[in-house]
């Protein structure tokens, strides 16, 4: 395109059109001066309400339970769906317009919505009615809002009633769960006659206390054998042998008897130094011995144990100087004895209980498992009251508070929105108009002179 050429023809088309141009601006701006001077007034009235933006919550801890809580929040506060946008398609909806159209006394499509503002970033939404008259304004901006909220009370109370007629009903389940759950229970220990998991623990305890009891006095008797082993070792007897020396030992003649026979030893060992075998003393003295050991072994009839030993081996077992320690290895004798027994008994006792832990497994199983399921309906019968009780903190839960900014009504401004929408449009369609004149003359210069420029050929042809 010759850019060039047709702005030159541009120039000579508004040289051509200006007075036209000036004509139609005259004519424009009569025109938009006629319609400002009679248009009829008209005003606007705007309110902002506020949506709190914080959630309510409450919290009961149960002891021995848990935790039951209860949370306030707005149900419609995702990312996606705001309470603001669900408000917004409240106060449009036909149920408002219309409930606030049959209080005016109109139709339902007489009565003019209002826009509605939604701001950005904060909990505020901003509602503004148009009208002709300020009192009238002022009525239906009035009359509009208390609508608005009693619908949302409506609202409210019928989602109170539904969220309580549900929990009341969960809370029933409840309760009937929970009461057969206990009766089971019941049922299930006079049946068994096992009345608790601390029972069994204790049983079970006490199995292992007896196990670890008797590994100790099994290690004790082992301690004590290993004493008793060593000290018969150095008596070279058995321990029936020192039970007969004890006894032995318990008699008083037997300790004189011992020490006339000593000294008889000697007096013949004296004797034996100076006598010759034939002589009459030492003959004498051998009999008063002989005399002597046959009392000593009368006193050690009735024990056979110790008729076999040795006169000096004998002797030397039942003197005054080993006395301590045959006492001492009879005492531990006594000590190991003990010990066995006891050992006896808690193996019987043991076994006792093993038996009893066995026969109560499966009792013990069943009624930990009923306990779970009473332990879980007292779970979900708590949390149920709870949530009936914290349920009534918080009565804006799906629907929320709102709160009034300004006052519908309280600023009434004069609406210029449509004389500014005709200075707008008469702009534009004097520019349009202005730009038709404009491109059909500049279309009638180029025919004019492409026209000239053919007759100038053909004359010079």
């Amino acid at each position: 395109m010759n850019w060039p050429l047709f702005f030159s023809y541009l120039r000579l088309a508004i040289g051509v059109l200006k007075f036209k141009l000036a004509l139609l601006g005259v004519i424009v701006v009569a025109l938009l001066g006629l319609y400002l001077i009679l248009e009829s007034p008209s005003y606007k009235t705007s309110w902002v309400m506020l949506l709190p933006g914080t959630e309510r919550a409450s919290t009961i801890n149960l002891d021995n339970i848990g935790e039951a809580r209860s949370s306030g929040g707005n149900a419609y506060g995702s990312v996606s769906i705001s309470p603001k946008n669900t408000y917004k398609e409240i106060a449009l909806s036909d149920a408002v317009i219309s409930s606030a159209a049959s209080e005016y006394g109109v139709e339902a499509n007489a009565f003019s919505k209002p826009r509605i503002q939604l701001i950005d970033q904060t909990p505020a939404m901003k509602f503004t009615l148009v009208g002709a008259s300020k009192d009238d304004l002022i009525l239906r901006a009035k009359l509009y809002n208390d609508t608005f909220h009693k619908v949302l009370d409506e609202l409210r109370r019928n989602e109170i009633e539904r969220n309580f007629d549900g929990i009341e009903l969960n809370l029933e389940q409840a309760k009937v769960r929970l009461q057969q759950a206990r009766q089971d229970i019941v049922d299930y220990q006079i049946k068994t006659s096992f009345f608790s998991d601390n029972q069994f623990t204790r049983w079970t305890d006490d199995t292992e206390q007896l196990r670890v009891d008797q590994t100790g006095v099994e290690i004790e008797i082992k301690s004590l054998g290993a004493k008793l082993s060593a000290a018969l070792t150095q008596l070279d007897i058995s321990g029936e042998q020192a039970n007969a020396l004890l006894t032995l030992q318990a008699n008083p003649l037997l300790p004189a008897t011992l020490d006339a026979l000593s000294k008889k030893h000697a007096e013949l060992a004296a004797a034996k130094s100076i006598y010759g075998s034939e002589n009459p003393n030492r003959k004498v003295l051998e009999k008063e011995r002989k005399n002597l050991v046959s009392e000593t072994r009368l006193l050690l009839q009735g024990v056979p144990s110790l008729e076999r030993l040795s006169d000096s081996k004998l002797y030397g077992l039942i003197s005054v100087s080993n006395s301590e320690l045959i006492k001492t290895v009879n005492s531990l004798l006594v000590d190991q004895q003990a010990l066995i027994a006891k050992r006896d008994a808690m193996k019987i006792s043991r076994e006792q209980y093993l038996e009893r832990v066995k026969n109560h497994a499966q009792d013990s199983a069943t009624l930990s498992d009923l306990q779970r399921v009473h332990q879980i309906a007292e779970a979900i019968f708590s949390s149920a009251l709870a949530k009936l009780d914290t349920s009534r903190l918080d009565i804006y839960a799906t629907y929320p508070l709102t709160q009034l900014l300004t006052l519908p009504g309280a600023t009434v401004k004069r609406d210029r929105l449509k004389s500014k929408l005709m200075i707008l449009a008469g702009i534009v369609i004097y520019g349009l108009l202005c730009l038709a004149m404009t491109l059909a003359t500049i279309r009638k210069l180029i025919l004019s002179s492409s026209s000239d420029a053919e007759q100038e050929l053909g004359g010079d042809s």
